[in-house]
């Protein structure tokens, strides 16, 4: 009955899967860096929403956070990284990069076994660093573009290729077969945190500097997922040589 009421908890988690199937063809008109944002007034609501939750719950917590010895945050960091290597080794496998799939692999087994369930790293001095991959970039790596922009409550900037292909990564990531579901919450939560508390300067420079924080944040999120999407070295914007004459 157990393994029973366990599989049904994970089916509202499918569901996403047939929204992208829907969204792929309206997606992909929009290509990467392309910034795509007809709900605009609805995003910005949500965007507020999620500033509120930030400002009394979230960043607060995360304050404190970074109050804990560094040990303990460090060690934190790492064990989540650890577990997110597992996101990163599948997305390998479906970009076909069997390099770094072979570098990751090796990086998750070493810091697994000799670095404690990943709270040390030992796999960065070996000369494994860590990579970053999610379904959304993998979408992308095969050409399918991020479509409009859409902000999702608490969990913030996305699109519609994105926001979909979260689930997909939470039903390959080693959090959805922890049980009971509250463990899940609480380890999320933890994670969420450690997250957080590695944006706070960030978040302050663009509270600072930022005319327009929305607009920033948005802009911000389709260079960054751009930027993941090519591995760091994103298509250079071309321009055509002119004659003097046409000036």
């Amino acid at each position: 009955m157990t393994k029973l009421t366990s599989k049904f908890r994970r089916i509202p988690l499918l569901i996403p899967f047939a929204f992208i199937l829907l969204t792929i063809g309206c997606a992909s008109t929009t290509p990467d860096g392309d910034v795509n944002d007809p709900i605009e007034s609805i995003n910005r609501n949500i965007y507020e929403f999620n500033e509120g939750f930030d400002r009394i719950i979230l960043k607060p917590v995360a304050t404190g956070y970074q109050r804990l010895p560094e040990p303990v945050q460090k060690g934190t960091h790492n064990f989540f990284n650890n577990l997110d290597d597992v996101v990163v080794i599948v997305n390998d496998i479906l970009q076909l990069n069997v390099e770094q799939f072979t570098s990751d692999t090796l990086r998750f087994s070493v810091n697994t076994v000799f670095g404690i369930l990943g709270l040390i790293d030992m796999g960065t001095p070996m000369g494994l660093p860590k990579h970053h991959e999610s379904f959304a970039d993998t979408l992308g790596h095969w050409g399918v573009g991020s479509g409009p922009y859409i902000v999702l409550p608490i969990l913030g900037p996305s699109s519609v290729r994105d926001a979909p292909s979260l689930a997909v990564d939470f039903l390959v990531h080693p959090l959805n077969q922890v049980s009971p579901t509250s463990a899940v919450v609480a380890l999320s939560s933890v994670r969420a945190v450690d997250k957080r508390s590695e944006l706070l300067k960030t978040t302050e420079i663009r509270d600072d500097l930022a005319l327009d924080p929305y607009v920033f944040t948005r802009e911000s999120y389709y260079q960054w997922r751009q930027n993941r999407v090519y591995n760091g070295d994103p298509p250079k914007v071309i321009i055509e040589d002119f004659e003097e004459d046409d000036f």
